[in-house]
């Protein structure tokens, strides 16, 4: 069932910015801002630790945030990009581990929609945490950029925006 920008007024919406290392996070409510933060896996550990840590703090951050909704980022890659294979591969255990807690298919949304929806398409990182500081009235840009994109993530969601993905 796709979610409505209605059944989504009012709820606590979490957005995610996936990635290996740095995986941001933040949850809304309407516009008032409950939390947001950073994931960090240690680099040079193996995949399988570094994935199962992701799987079991995105279980904890549902258990405290109790999100009804969950939007992602899809990640974009050129074709030299080596990182790929890992990212997608913790995207994977993100969408897991949000089955596990029982919430429904997050909401994927392509980078293009998340930054038109604050700033403007090809906005730089620093465009995008002024611009969520300045939406959500928070006393200044949330950082690490991480979780800017994840307050960016989650208010393109509550925009009713979302890419054609199943």
């Amino acid at each position: 069932m796709d979610l409505t920008v209605e059944d989504l007024t009012g709820k606590v919406i979490l957005g995610i910015d996936p990635a290996i290392a740095s995986i941001g996070y933040a949850a809304i409510r309407d516009q008032e801002v409950l939390d947001y933060g950073v994931i960090k896996t240690t680099a040079g550990e193996a995949i399988s630790v570094r994935l199962r840590q992701i799987h079991d703090d995105i279980c904890e951050l549902c258990g405290m945030l109790q999100p009804e909704a969950v939007a992602m980022e899809m990640p974009f890659f050129s074709r030299e990009n080596t990182n790929a294979n890992k990212v997608l591969r913790a995207l994977g255990v993100i969408q897991l581990a949000l089955g596990d807690c029982g919430l429904p298919n997050p909401i994927f949304l392509h980078q293009s929609q998340v930054k038109s929806a604050v700033a403007k398409y090809g906005a730089a990182k620093d465009e995008i945490q002024h611009s969520v500081a300045f939406l959500f009235d928070l006393p200044a840009p949330p950082r690490p950029d991480d979780a800017a994109d994840a307050l960016a993530i989650a208010y393109a969601a509550q925009l009713g925006m979302k890419a054609n993905v199943k």
